[in-house]
């Protein structure tokens, strides 16, 4: 058949047997789970077997880009990745941006299948027609900035996905950059692409993606960027990026920090830290930074960062951090290495309360430890050539809680990745909720719900909401029905709708973030996708596309036995958190009701039969899997 928006090709890479070849795409696949996110789960659930070792041979990357990536189409640059991860040990995904997706569909693939492992350091090329498996020995061993420079250098107008000397080093932690800016594979992808002797992989398209039908898609195109150009926030946006959804300053001032308030303004990030900011292929946002600090020794630092408020949030973990700049020199030491910044923060700070207990020590540990740059900037460097006590911490959380018996409560985590969004901060919204059902852990994206960062909103703002996300009405009541009557929203009902959201939009290759998604409904994306692939889908098809997508990996996750005794609220929740000079309670989206443990567990209760899954175990249901045509994967 002739495809539109898909491509129908797939490229399969066995590193053990350096051969490549192409395989084409399922239609009823496609039209079961979409493409993107959906159609890499469908891929991995064919693929894989159950309980391998994430850093074997065994195990598989595969990397997809959705239908609407390619075109012209706003916010279209998702590029997602899927396998098993080691901080884990869950089969999860992992999404960036920039232009990887973009040139990957342009050279004429959906997705790659990588296998086994290469005898020696390599990276691998698509180049139109043109796929090869090339030497990477002289770029082994440089962090990922050098990395990207050189085979962009060498390849010009290219997209790449680059691991640094952490994931060479197999920190269970480590993580590869999309063209040096975006974050890729938190939970290990990198030490998986290290554990194959993979560099990089490099993306070059010089064609285009047909569209179905051109005049309906460009009446369709015209319409939503006008809505773009006149949005009445968009320069504030175009001014502050992710700043501009999480002023983080503020979050300060309310916690009696003036000083690191003031470091982390508005002012501040306009006129001392901001160079320019650059956007994904089709972005009318333009959500990356580039940074310039200026340094002691009068030389400037140019870091890139997927937003501001990565290394103002380095800087809000970490109390030793007295200024900005300390922040942005850890965050991009990080960067440049390929390690978690927020898992390093999480560790670190779970270090000094064992220190300040007396369980860690200068004897056992070989640290002087303190909380301040230099201690920080030691630590990296100890995790990501795994060195004396930073063998321990390339583990991450799980390894260090076996190994200091006992002192769990002191790092809260979700299936051993650390606490992204601390719902004492923020209160409890589907983005906190999230984090614990979601199979991978502790993450940064829940689609779109209202309850994104900040409290308050009328139930009719509310309503309009949900009908824009496409959930249906008939959930509108389960959704207004929270254990107790002030609460108003039950975020346990809601998430689930939350999920489906950003599975749709990520299987289609939209980005999910509060700036463009805003844009965008169920209907319209519908809309766009018919016009560009030439189906006749409902927006119901996508919905049920999204949902048997979540089922599907809940089930392989079934299979290494992660249930409902794995999606636990972090007992530390439930103690105030100490911020500043102020303590903060875990309390609900609107800020009325204090979450116990018991609402907590109604909350998942509600979750689970939301979903259709068995609230005993947190899986899915005989009678759910024979709805969503699932039965052939128990």
């Amino acid at each position: 058949m002739e495809w539109r928006g898909y491509t129908g090709k797939i490229i399969n890479v066995n590193l053990d047997k350096n051969k490549i070849n192409l395989s084409k795409q399922n239609y009823n696949d496609i039209k079961k789970f979409g493409g993107g996110l959906g159609i890499n789960i469908k891929l991995a659930a064919d693929l894989f077997e159950p309980n391998i070792d994430p850093l074997s041979q065994k195990n598989y990357i595969i990397v997809g880009a959705g239908p609407l990536v390619g075109t012209i189409t706003p916010g279209s640059s998702r590029t997602v990745g899927t396998s098993k991860f080691p901080a884990t040990g869950a089969f999860a995904y992992s999404c960036g941006s920039m232009s990887f997706g973009f040139n990957l569909k342009l050279a004429g693939y959906d997705n790659i299948i990588i296998s086994g492992k290469a005898e020696k350091p390599i990276y691998l090329l698509i180049w139109d027609d043109h796929i090869e498996i090339c030497d990477a020995s002289t770029i082994w061993g440089k962090n990922i900035i050098k990395t990207h420079d050189i085979l962009s250098k060498k390849y010009e107008s290219c997209g790449t996905i680059a691991i640094g000397q952490a994931g060479e080093n197999l920190v269970y932690h480590s993580l590869a950059l999309i063209d040096r800016v975006s974050t890729f594979g938190r939970g290990g992808l990198g030490a998986i692409m290290g554990s194959k002797n993979l560099k990089a992989i490099v993306a070059k398209g010089t064609n285009s993606i047909s569209i179905a039908h051109p005049k309906e898609f460009t009446k369709i195109y015209n319409r939503l960027f006008d809505r773009i150009k006149n949005y009445p926030h968009k320069e504030s946006w175009h001014s502050l990026g992710m700043l501009r959804s999480l002023p983080i300053g503020m979050l300060f001032k309310a916690a009696g920090q003036k000083q690191k308030a003031k470091q982390c303004s508005e002012r501040v990030y306009l006129n001392q830290l901001k160079r320019r900011r650059i956007a994904c292929p089709s972005c009318p946002m333009g959500d990356k930074d580039i940074l310039n600090l200026e340094q002691s020794d009068s030389t400037n630092l140019i870091h890139y960062a997927t937003s501001i408020i990565n290394p103002f949030l380095m800087f809000t973990d970490l109390n030793g951090l007295n200024y900005n700049h300390e922040a942005i020199l850890a965050h991009d030491m990080c960067n440049k290495y390929g390690l978690d910044y927020m898992m390093v923060a999480a560790l670190l700070d779970y270090c000094t309360k064992l220190f300040k207990n007396g369980i860690l020590t200068k004897e056992n540990s070989g640290i002087e430890w303190n909380t301040d740059i230099t201690t920080l900037v030691h630590i990296i460097e100890l995790i990501t050539y795994k060195t004396d006590f930073g063998e321990i911490l390339s583990e991450g959380i799980n390894k260090l809680i076996e190994f200091y018996k006992g002192t769990s409560e002191k790092l809260p985590n979700v299936k051993g990745l650390d606490v992204i969004f601390d719902p004492r901060l923020l209160h409890l919204g589907t983005m906190e909720f999230e984090q614990i059902v979601n199979p991978k852990g502790s993450h940064v994206a829940s689609g779109g719900s209202p309850t994104y960062i900040g409290t308050g909103s009328s139930i009719e703002k509310f309503k309009s909401h949900f009908n824009r996300m496409g959930i249906p009405s008939f959930a509108f009541e389960n959704i207004f029905t929270p254990p107790l009557p002030e609460m108003v929203i039950n975020v346990g009902c809601l998430t689930r709708y939350a999920e489906d959201w950003y599975t749709i939009l990520t299987s289609l290759g939209l980005c999910a973030r509060a700036q463009i998604n805003r844009f965008y409904g169920l209907e319209s994306v519908t809309k766009l996708y018919n016009a560009i692939t030439g189906f006749n889908t409902t927006s119901e098809d996508l919905r049920i596309a999204a949902e048997r997508t979540w089922n599907l990996l809940k089930l392989m996750n079934m299979k290494e036995n992660f249930s409902r005794k794995d999606d636990i609220f972090p007992k530390a929740w439930f103690n105030p958190l100490k911020f500043g000079n102020k303590y903060f309670k875990l309390l609900d989206f609107f800020g009325k009701t204090i979450i116990t443990p018991e609402i907590a567990n109604k909350l998942l209760d509600d979750y689970y039969d939301e979903r259709g899954w068995d609230k005993i175990t947190g899986n899915p249901t005989k009678a759910k899997i024979n709805e969503l045509e699932l039965n052939s994967f128990i």
